[in-house]
This record gives C-alpha cells, structure tokens and sequence, in this order.
C-alpha cells in the first residue's frame, strides 16, 4: 500500500474516534477502532508466529516491546497512532471479541489530540518518565500508580485483557526494548490467582509499511509464580524483571533475523534428521504447523517417527528443503500436510493439488518403495471464508489418491465438522487455526486407521 493511502486511511481512523458520537460509550469506540484496525492491516504485509501460544481464558496480561512511529504517520497535532499498540488490540478483538484495555501515559499539557484520542478510548492512563509535566506533585503521581493497580485488577478480574509495555517509553526495532519497569510484574505477583502474562514480539512497526513486513510472535505464556514470585513486595523481583527483559531483547533479534526461507527452522530439523540413526520401519511426518506442534512420541509411543514439521510452510518451501532434510532417510511411509498456508497466497484450489501432486510425485521418486499419507486440510475459523476451497483442495487429492497407488487420504475435515455442518470449537486452539489436545486425538485416530489398512 502507497505510504500516502496508508496514511490517509491512518488519519480516518483516528478521526473517527475523535467524532465518536458523545453517546457512544468506550467499549464501543474501542472495539469500532479495532474493527477499522484490523481492516488497514489486511492491505499490508504483516507476518504473526506462535498464535497456537494464545491463552484460552479471558483477563490476561499482554506484554509487548513499544516500537517508535515513523515520523511520516502523524495523524494530528503532531500526535502518531502507535502502530503496535493498535495491532495488538485488533489481534485481541479477533481471537476473543474484546480489544482488551490498553496502558498509557497521560498527555503533556501541549498534546491535545493525544488527550481527546485515549480519552474516547477509555484506556488506563500512568504517569511515564520523561513524560511528567511540570508542577505535577509527587503525592498526585503515588496516587495515581495506586489507581492504577485498583482498576487493572479490576479490569483482569472480569476477565478484562489487559495491554501494556513495561518500558514505558518507546525505541525503534535494532534498540527494542529498553530496560523493563517492574509495575506490571508487580501488579500480576500481588494478585490471587496471578493471570498469565503473555509476551509479544514486534520488529518492523516502526517503518513504513511499504518498506518492511511487520513481525509479530507470540511467546509462550507464564506466570510471575513460574519465576518465584507469589509476592509484589519479594525483593527478588527486580531480578526476575531484569531476567525477562534481556530474554525479550534475545527474542526481537531472532524475530528480525527470521525470514521466509527457514534457515533457522530447517538447520533444526536437519540436525534432528542426522541424528536419526534407527532407520527400521521409520514414519517421518512433513509439512506445516499441524505437524510441528504434534507429540507424536506421545501419541506413537510404538513407533518409529520422525517430526520434520516447520510453521508457516508453504508447498514450495517443504518442495525446495526434500532433499537436504531426508537425504539420509529410508522412510517406509511420510505423512503430509500441506497447502493451507498457500491459500495465503491467493492460489486457487486447481493451483494447489497441481503443486501437491508435483510434489508427491518427486517423493515417490526419491522413494520408489513409500507409502505417502496425505492428511486432508482441517477447517478453522481462522480461514473460515475459505471452506469451500479447502473442500475442493480435499476432493482433489483424494481424487489423486485414487489415481496412485502409493498415495492415501486421510479425512480429517470430515472429523472435525458437527452434526450441523459447523466447525467444531472443541477442537482448535484459542486462534482459531491450530488443533488442541483434543484436536490431535481426532488426527491421531485417522492416522491408526490410515496405517492400519495400508501399512502395518
């Protein structure tokens, strides 16, 4: 998108919140602003890791390293959506259908529009160093952290998400983040049960978005209890505070190293594959997130697997990685799956089974001798727009399965729709994509049955 549309579309958004109707209450500006939100970042490039990390329930806290704006997106009064900030909370409103309540600093004195902006949104305001203004008396600031803490717990407790970067101040993506305060951390050690803290990883936000992809990458959640801490006044905390904020510098430099080849991952899986010395009846299971998220020791204790799954493949990119990954393997079957990812792509369902067969059919001459198992895609919310092609990327490989006889099927679509033709809820993570525990119990069901008749 043209920086000057990008911005144009930025200044409506901002625009429409200061013009709110004086009726309209903070929830549904905020969630109107998420909407629109979420819109804009549809038109650019934005590249999201880890959401299978997402916690199911409600009233988390969400962490994040404050990415500066670029100086060409002010918006009005010299005052700049932080871009971030708002993807983050148009992220929460997709996956739970609230946007959450945002942290920030009060305006200075001088910024007008900042103050009406935040002020519409109902969010929680702080004082933040250097942002004080003159003559503001520090019993006004004491009082003001202790509100703090009084409404963010209130706002947890009711299963409210809570958002907020614990530097306090803003740095552009090589210098990200800056040293963490101990406020939020303290406000989740002295609550009972603490909430998760989920941390997100962005490198990008502050470029223009016809420069860079944005970056984003969910963590994995924890609680302050994970570290020691049940106590806001443990003196340990400034420590376990230091801890997580190198680990969150360590995380921001890998995300911006991470590319769309996959170096990273498959110098992973390669070391894995060479150190897999038992060669006899050896399943090895390839393909996207839905085979690298899989336990299968857990759930093939007796047998010989193999997980070569990498997040976010594409069909070319497991096509162009085959060889350096099983060049020492004798696999007696593999097992797929692939192609959803590429729907990102805009590729019609005919384009992806021509890929997939191409694929499969450089496998088969690699390995003359291997049962290949195709799991069909799953339906999910996240691509819920897209069922029907989904569907007919599934008829045709089954079709292709018919045609070759080294090739089966696997129906997991079928498996993971009701009685009412619905997606089942009860088997996806929070995000709406990956499968849970119970998710993988279907897979690993059709799995045994696919390798029933056709292989053991």
């Amino acid at each position: 998108m043209r920086t000057a549309t990008f911005h144009s579309k930025l200044k409506g958004i901002f625009q429409n919140v200061i013009d709110a109707p004086k009726s309209a209450s903070a929830d549904e500006i905020r969630i109107n602003n998420a909407v629109q939100v979420h819109e804009l970042f549809k038109e650019i490039r934005v590249q999201i890791k880890g959401s299978e990390n997402l916690p199911y329930e409600r009233g988390s806290i969400f962490i994040y390293n404050h990415l500066s704006n670029h100086p060409d997106l002010i918006v009005g009064d010299q005052f700049q959506i932080t871009l971030d900030s708002h993807f983050i909370s148009t992220m929460l409103h997709t996956y739970y259908g609230n946007p959450g309540i945002r942290v920030t600093r009060h305006a200075l004195p001088n910024e007008k529009s900042h103050q009406m902006y935040y002020d519409r949104l109902g969010y929680i305001r702080v004082f933040a160093k250097p942002f004080i203004a003159k003559g503001i008396a520090k019993k006004t600031i004491k009082n003001e952290n202790k509100q703090f803490y009084k409404t963010a717990i209130d706002m947890l407790q009711n299963d409210m998400s809570l958002v907020c970067s614990p530097e306090g101040i803003s740095h552009q993506t090589p210098n990200s983040p800056g040293p963490f305060k101990k406020g939020v951390f303290a406000l989740a050690s002295s609550m009972s049960p603490q909430p998760k803290i989920v941390p997100i990883v962005l490198a990008n936000f502050d470029q223009l978005p016809k420069d860079v992809e944005y970056k984003c990458k969910i963590m994995e959640p924890f609680r302050m209890s994970d570290y020691g801490i049940f106590d806001s006044k443990d003196p340990s905390i400034d420590k376990v505070v230091e801890t997580i904020s190198r680990r969150y510098q360590r995380w921001v430099k890998k995300l911006c190293a991470a590319n769309q080849n996959f170096e990273q991952e498959i110098a992973v899986l390669q070391r894995r594959a060479a150190q897999k010395t038992q060669q006899n009846d050896l399943i090895v299971f390839y393909g996207s997130s839905s085979i690298r998220l899989w336990d299968l020791k857990q759930d093939f204790p007796s047998l010989n697997t193999l997980n070569l799954g990498f997040g976010g493949a594409f069909i070319h990119s497991l096509s162009n990685n085959f060889e350096n990954l099983f060049q020492r393997l004798q696999p007696k079957a593999i097992v797929l799956y692939l192609g959803g990812n590429d729907l990102t792509l805009g590729l019609s369902a005919s384009e992806i089974v021509e890929q997939i067969q191409v694929f499969v059919q450089r496998i088969h001459i690699k390995f003359p001798s291997t049962t290949i198992f195709n799991v069909s895609l799953k339906p999910s919310f996240e691509r819920q727009e897209l069922l029907e092609v989904i569907q007919q990327i599934n008829q045709g490989m089954l079709e292709l399965s018919m045609q070759f006889y080294y090739l089966h099927q696997v129906k997991l679509y079928e498996a993971l729709i009701d009685q009412n033709q619905q997606i089942r809820r009860d088997v996806l993570l929070q995000d709406g994509l990956h499968l849970n525990e119970q998710g993988y119990q279907i897979l690993k069901a059709q799995i045994d049955k696919a390798l029933k008749n056709h292989l053991l």
